[in-house]
Order: C-alpha cells, then sequence, then structure tokens
C-alpha cells in the first residue's frame, strides 16, 4: 500500500506574509522606541547645558556683588532663605525665573570645603552654591539639576 502525500501550498503564501509583516512591524517598533529615547535624552542634555550656563552666570554674579557691594551684601543668601542676583547685580528672594528655578546659597565654608593661604589677618572664606532645576522632564534619572560651588574670600 503506497501513500501519496501532497502539500497544499496555497495558505503557505499568506503565513510567510503575515510572519514578514510581523518581523517588520516588531523591528519598525524598535526603530521608533529608539528614537523617542534619543529626543528626550538630547532635550535632557540641551536643558543641562542651559542651566550649567546660568548656574556659571549667577556664581559670576556674586563675585561682582562681592567686589562692589562687598561681601555683606550677599548675607540674604542663606540656606534657610535662597537668593536670585537679577541682571541688575541686586540679590533678591527665589521668584520664578522661567523654566529654570535659580537658587543661590552663600555659606562659612571650612578649611576642608575652601583650602586658605597662610596670610595674616587669614580672611574670611565662603562657600556660594547654585542650585538651577527645571520642571520638564521631572521624571528623569537623573534628576532634572545642575549644582555648581565656588569658594568667594572676604579679601576686603
Amino acid at each position: 500500500m503506497k501513500r501519496n502525500f501532497q502539500f497544499n501550498e496555497n495558505g503557505q503564501t499568506i503565513l510567510e506574509v503575515l510572519i514578514a509583516l510581523a518581523l517588520i512591524i516588531l523591528f519598525l517598533s524598535g526603530v521608533i522606541i529608539v528614537e523617542l529615547f534619543s529626543l528626550r535624552n538630547a532635550q535632557y542634555a540641551q536643558n543641562k547645558s542651559i542651566a550649567t550656563h546660568l548656574a556659571r552666570q549667577q556664581l559670576e554674579r556674586a563675585r561682582v556683588v562681592r567686589d562692589t557691594a562687598g561681601i555683606d551684601a550677599l548675607s540674604i543668601c542663606t540656606s534657610a532663605n535662597p537668593c536670585f542676583i537679577n541682571p541688575s547685580l541686586t540679590p533678591t528672594q527665589v521668584l520664578p525665573t522661567g523654566t529654570y528655578e535659580q537658587q543661590l546659597v552663600v555659606t562659612d565654608a571650612t578649611v576642608t570645603e575652601c583650602p586658605l593661604p597662610t596670610v595674616t589677618p587669614p580672611p574670611v572664606n565662603y562657600k556660594a552654591s547654585v542650585t538651577i532645576s527645571w520642571a520638564q522632564g521631572a521624571q528623569l534619572t537623573p534628576a532634572p539639576e545642575v549644582s555648581l560651588s565656588t569658594c568667594i574670600t572676604d579679601w576686603r
């Protein structure tokens, strides 16, 4: 008894097309996800660059205020009450300044934070710290924030 098996190839072409479409959809969805992550990371990098520029600007303004009005003009910039130095070089309370929140804090510095040269009388040393944060992308890791600090000496 001889059996002849014949395969029906009519449904096989449709199955091949469906598998090919599924593979194409999987590939394209992976490309789209990678593109979305790259756009989010590009936006984060742009915000971090702008925040770093604003932080450096606040530290430079603190130095200018120290040089023109003296270190006492920065006494309102405490840990409990951070300040913002506006473009006219006036330390003010922290107010919403657009997308980026800018906070300057001036505290007494330790010798390990800000080493001092050995001079007599020793100058008073302060640490100026700026924190810039932004709300866009708050669910990101790392947090949408930049912190910079520098030593400021009361040389007068």
